[in-house]
């Protein structure tokens, strides 16, 4: 495991994004761009690579020197996907008392950072979610688009594409800046199911579960089965729906769900427990506060 520490940046953030990257250096490139217009500097940035090539590092490289907070680089070997492992290791090197999860293919709203932490509070975890764009549209997301927030104004094109299909749930790029609004939307809502490309919680209640599950060693359900684990310990889910706010850029659909993912969750399902085994440390039951 590798860890690379960029220039610049706050002793301790108030806040660690995390995000989480393998071999898509473009998409990497526009996400971390978002990031750089946020309306806080309250934070720094973890890059979670799950053993891509030199692209990324190059990218990543390029970002440290137009970035006004620390970046770093958490990177382990390629040896199939493990990126519950990664994320692991990222959580474990943050300085920030609170994680933010986004993905390498996300790119972020300006108020993105400044939302989650306004929304933090003890015991509750944010599930937020993301537009997805048609591929077309996602070619024209460069930074000029970025640095004027264009990338997050959805239009008739961005609605003709969802009813096409080439592009989904387009109302999640609709920033809602009054209350009550909010508040409605969230009320209406029904899935509170974590997302691991827009999602944030304290490191302690991370800890307190045992973190990501690395029994997931193929894609799909490490996000949903974090969160069940969250909920049975009493971390409470929040939506920031409508406000914290990221689109997701089209990329070729190559993972399906694993049959390793089903089955972890499965066991964790039939464990009934919140903690895991095989996550931030190797144990099967939790260690006391003063051991971790």
């Amino acid at each position: 495991m590798l860890e690379r520490e960029g220039r610049g940046g706050i002793l301790e953030p108030a806040a660690s994004v995390i995000v989480s990257t393998y071999d898509r250096p473009e998409n990497l490139a526009r996400c971390l761009e978002g990031l750089r217009h946020q309306t806080t500097r309250a934070f720094e940035i973890i890059v979670a690579d799950d053993g891509s090539g030199p692209a990324t590092r190059a990218v990543i490289e390029r970002a440290e020197r137009t970035l006004r907070v620390l970046l770093r680089h958490v990177w382990q070997e390629d040896r199939g996907f493990r990126k519950a492992a990664v994320l692991n290791a990222a959580s474990r090197a943050a300085r920030g008392a609170y994680l933010i999860y986004t993905d390498g293919d996300c790119v972020a709203h300006r108020r993105f950072v400044e939302n989650h932490l306004r929304h933090r509070a003890p015991g509750r975890m944010l599930v937020g979610r993301a537009a997805k764009l048609s591929e077309a549209r996602s070619r024209r997301i460069d930074s000029r688009a970025i640095a004027r927030g264009a990338h997050v104004r959805t239009g008739p094109r961005d609605w003709w594409d969802e009813r096409q299909g080439r592009a989904r749930n387009m109302s999640y790029a609709f920033y809602l800046p009054g209350e009550a609004g909010f508040r409605l939307v969230q009320r209406l809502k029904k899935s509170r199911s974590l997302r691991g490309g827009n999602c944030s919680l304290w490191k302690h209640d991370l800890e307190r579960v045992n973190g990501w599950n690395e029994d997931f060693e193929s894609w799909g359900l490490e996000d949903v089965e974090l969160g069940w684990r969250l909920r049975h310990a009493g971390v409470e889910p929040m939506l920031v729906v409508n406000r914290a706010i990221c689109i997701h850029l089209w990329h070729p659909a190559t993972r399906r769900e694993g049959a390793s993912a089903r089955a972890a969750y499965n066991a964790t399902r039939a464990r009934g427990l919140a903690w895991c085994p095989n996550g931030l440390v190797r144990s099967e039951k939790p260690l006391s506060p003063a051991h971790r």
